[in-house]
C-alpha cells in the first residue's frame, strides 16, 4: 500500500508540474454564432461565462439581435470513490477568484497533459462546403482543425499536435481513407463525432475544445480523477421561429486516463440561470422527457426580457454508459444548488448524487418540481409559494462504475421557448413539451436535418395542442390525418435515414390516408404541409 500511495503521489507531483503553466495561462473563447443563440465556450470547459450575466444570448423581441443571456454559467461535474474508498471530485462553476478544477488541454493515454494546447477551433458549413468543393483551396478552419495527425496543423497554430500513439483520437472529421488520420488535401473535413452517428455529418457552426482536470483542484478541493474531456457545440440554422434556430448541442467525450476503477459515479452539468434578470426565477422539470427548464417566475422580467421572458429548456439526451449493465445509465438526478454549502469535496458529491449539500436527501428520489406549472395540481414552484429568485441547479447522472480507459458521451440540448413571435410565460410554458421534442428529434436524427428546418412550434394553439389528428400510432398499413385547421397541401413519408419513401398532394381537403404498403418496423416521419404555409412532422411507428 505505501508503494501504491508513493507512486501515486509521485505520478499527481509530476502532473501538477507539467499543469502549472496551464492553470496560469488565461483560457482562449470563441462564440457559437449560427443561429438566435451566441453562445460563448472557453478552453478550459467554462460554458456561457462572460459579461455580467453570463454570455448564452437570446434575442429580447422578434428581429433583435441576441443581447440577453439565459444562462450565467454552466460546467461539467464529476465524482466518483476509488477502491481506496477517496472521493475524486471534479466541478466547474464560474473559474473567478482562482478557483477551476480544469485547465485547458489534453491528456495522453498515460496521463501526461500538454500544457500547449489551449484552443478553441470553429468551423462553420460554408466552410465546409467550399472545402469539398475545392479540397485546394487551404481554408485556415479546415487545413488548421485538430483532427488526428494532421500534418498542416502547426502551419495554422503555435504548437504541434499531440504525436501518436500516446495521444488518441481528437476532434472529429470524415475519414475518406478510413487510415485513422485527417488529410483535408484529398478532402477529408471535419464533423460531427458522437456514437453511432455517421461521421460525415457537420452542423451549420461548430466549435470544439479539450480540457482535463488533472491539477490541484481550487474549486472543489476533490482529488482529480485525471479525465481528458472533449467538448463540442453544435448550432442549426433554421428561420426564426423555428426550434432548431433556438437549440444549440454540446457533447462532452470523456477519456478516463486513470490507472484505477471507480464506482458510485455521477457526471451531471451545473447551471447558474439567468432568464435576463436572474433575480425573478423559478425551475422545473418534465421526467418523462428527462427535460428540465427555467422559467420568469413572475410576468415580467424587469431589466431584461420585460413582457416576453422566453423559458430555458436542457435536454438530457445522452448519459454515461456503465460497464456493469452495459447500458446508458437511466437514473437521473434534478437538484438545486445553495452554493454557501459548497464547503467540502462531499458536498459537491452529495449535489451529485441527489442529496442536500449535508447529505440530507432531497424529496422525490432527488428530481425536483416535475409538475406543470400551469396545472394546480401539479408540483412547482408556482403552486409550491415559492418566491422567485436566483435559482441554480445541478442536473447529474447516475450511480454507475468507471474503468480505467473507459469512454463516455454526455450529451445536452439547449434551448430557449417562445411562442412565434414574442410570447408571454404561459404562452411559452404550454410549448416547452413539444419545442423539446423537436429538440431530442434531431438529437435521434444525428443533428442533420430532414426533410427540411421543423417548422415554428408557436404555430399550435395553446388551447388546442395540435390542429393535426395523426393515427393510427404505430400503424400497419395506412396513415390518416385530418386537420382541424388548414386545409391539407401535401403529405410527405420519410424513414430515419432521411430517404423520401412518397408524397401525396391534395387539394382543399381536411382529411386524407396515406397507403403506406408494406414497410419494416421502425420510426417514420410524416410531414404535413397545410395550405396557410404551416408545416408539422410526426413521429410514428410502425409494427
Amino acid at each position: 500500500m505505501r508503494n501504491i500511495t508513493f507512486l501515486f503521489l509521485t505520478f499527481f507531483a509530476v502532473l501538477t508540474a507539467k499543469q502549472t503553466a496551464l492553470s496560469q495561462t488565461n483560457p482562449v473563447s470563441d462564440t457559437l454564432r449560427a443561429n438566435s443563440i451566441h453562445a460563448r465556450i472557453q478552453s478550459n470547459g467554462a460554458l456561457f461565462v462572460g459579461g455580467t450575466n453570463g454570455y448564452f444570448l437570446a434575442p429580447p423581441v422578434l428581429g433583435a439581435a441576441p443581447s440577453v443571456s439565459l444562462i450565467k454559467s454552466a460546467g461539467l461535474w464529476m465524482g466518483g470513490k476509488d477502491p481506496a474508498g477517496n472521493l475524486r471530485l471534479s466541478a466547474q462553476m464560474y473559474n473567478e477568484n482562482g478557483k477551476s478544477d480544469y485547465a485547458p488541454g489534453t491528456l495522453s493515454s498515460t496521463g501526461a497533459p500538454y500544457p500547449e494546447f489551449n484552443l478553441v477551433a470553429g468551423i462553420n458549413s460554408d466552410e465546409i462546403n467550399a472545402h469539398i468543393a475545392n479540397p485546394g483551396s487551404m481554408l485556415p478552419a479546415v487545413y488548421g482543425w485538430p483532427g488526428r495527425g494532421n500534418q498542416f496543423f502547426s502551419n495554422y497554430h503555435n504548437f504541434n499536435l499531440p504525436i501518436d500513439p500516446w495521444w488518441l483520437d481528437l476532434a472529429g472529421y470524415f475519414d475518406d481513407n478510413s487510415n485513422g488520420n485527417y488529410d483535408p488535401f484529398i478532402g477529408e473535413y471535419p464533423s460531427i463525432s458522437a456514437r453511432g452517428c455517421p461521421q460525415q455529418n457537420y452542423a451549420d457552426d461548430m466549435l470544439w475544445t479539450v480540457f482535463n482536470d488533472a491539477l490541484p483542484h481550487t474549486q472543489s478541493g476533490g482529488l482529480p480523477l485525471n479525465m481528458e474531456v472533449q467538448t463540442q457545440v453544435l448550432g442549426l440554422h433554421c428561420p426564426e421561429g423555428s426550434p432548431a434556430d433556438r437549440t444549440i448541442y454540446v457533447i462532452y467525450k470523456m477519456t478516463n486516463r486513470d490507472t484505477v476503477p471507480l464506482d458510485s459515479c455521477y457526471f451531471g452539468v451545473f447551471l447558474d440561470v439567468e432568464i435576463g434578470n436572474g433575480g425573478d426565477d423559478f425551475i422545473g422539470s418534465m421526467p418523462n422527457k428527462r427535460v428540465v427548464f427555467a422559467y420568469n417566475g413572475d410576468a415580467t422580467d424587469e431589466g431584461g426580457f420585460e413582457s416576453t421572458p422566453p423559458v430555458l429548456g436542457i435536454d438530457l439526451l445522452r448519459g454515461p454508459f456503465d460497464p456493469v449493465s452495459e447500458t446508458e445509465v437511466e437514473q437521473w438526478q434534478f437538484v438545486t444548488v445553495n452554493e454557501a454549502g459548497l464547503t467540502s469535496p462531499e458536498a459537491y458529491y452529495h449535489l451529485l448524487a441527489g442529496r442536500d449539500t449535508d447529505g440530507t436527501p432531497f424529496p422525490n428520489n432527488g428530481i425536483l418540481y416535475d409538475g406543470d406549472p400551469l396545472n394546480p395540481a401539479g408540483w412547482s414552484e408556482v403552486t409550491a409559494g415559492n418566491t422567485p429568485g436566483e435559482r441554480k441547479v445541478l442536473a447529474s447522472f447516475g450511480p454507475f462504475n468507471l474503468l480505467p480507459g473507459a469512454i463516455n458521451e454526455l450529451i445536452f440540448g439547449f434551448a430557449w421557448v417562445r411562442k412565434y413571435p414574442n410570447g408571454n410565460v404561459a404562452d411559452n410554458l404550454s410549448i416547452l413539451g413539444a419545442t423539446m421534442s423537436e429538440v431530442q428529434g434531431i438529437y435521434d436524427n444525428c443533428f442533420e436535418l430532414f426533410p427540411g428546418c421543423p417548422a415554428a412550434v408557436s404555430v399550435v394553439d395553446p388551447e388546442n395542442p395540435s390542429p393535426l389528428v395523426v393515427s393510427p400510432n404505430p400503424f400497419a398499413d395506412l396513415i390518416q390525418v385530418e386537420s382541424k385547421g388548414a386545409t391539407l397541401q401535401t403529405l410527405t413519408l420519410w424513414d430515419v435515414t432521411g430517404r423520401m419513401l412518397q408524397e401525396r398532394s391534395l387539394e382543399g381537403q381536411h382529411q386524407a390516408t396515406l397507403p403506406t404498403g408494406n414497410l419494416p418496423t421502425g420510426i417514420y416521419l410524416l410531414q404535413v404541409r397545410c395550405a396557410d404555409g404551416s408545416v408539422f412532422t410526426h413521429k410514428l411507428t410502425h409494427e
